[in-house]
């Protein structure tokens, strides 16, 4: 038996209970925004960084972001169209809303998610 295997029959005798992520973790949505209007409202001395799809990346100043959904505290955010990847970040931040993200109120759980 493996170090793993006698740790896991020590710690956890009756196994460990499976949980879904969405039982976890709140799942945030992103602001629908244009790759046009991205270009428009860019500046990189924004207070708020604006993620799409692919390695897609502005900073913006929130008042220039239409139906802004900004998230303030730390998110894994995935992206699931061009670049399969996950992000974690922990300033504020929107994203498309072709991405999604996830939160906690715990700072560590959503970095053990990333």
């Amino acid at each position: 038996m493996s170090k793993l295997e006698e740790l896991i029959q020590e710690l956890c005798p009756d196994g460990v209970r499976f949980k879904s992520i969405k039982e976890v973790y709140q799942r945030v949505k992103g602001t629908p925004i244009t790759a046009g209007k991205m270009k428009e409202i860019e500046n990189n001395k924004g207070d708020i960084r604006v993620f799409a799809v692919g390695k897609t990346v502005i900073n913006a100043y929130e008042k220039d972001i239409p139906k802004a959904n900004i998230t303030r505290v730390p998110a894994v955010l995935v992206q699931s169209r061009g670049i399969i990847d996950v992000i974690y970040y922990e300033k504020p931040f929107t994203f498309k809303n072709e991405m999604w993200a996830y939160t906690h109120q715990e700072k560590i759980s959503v970095k053990f998610l990333y």
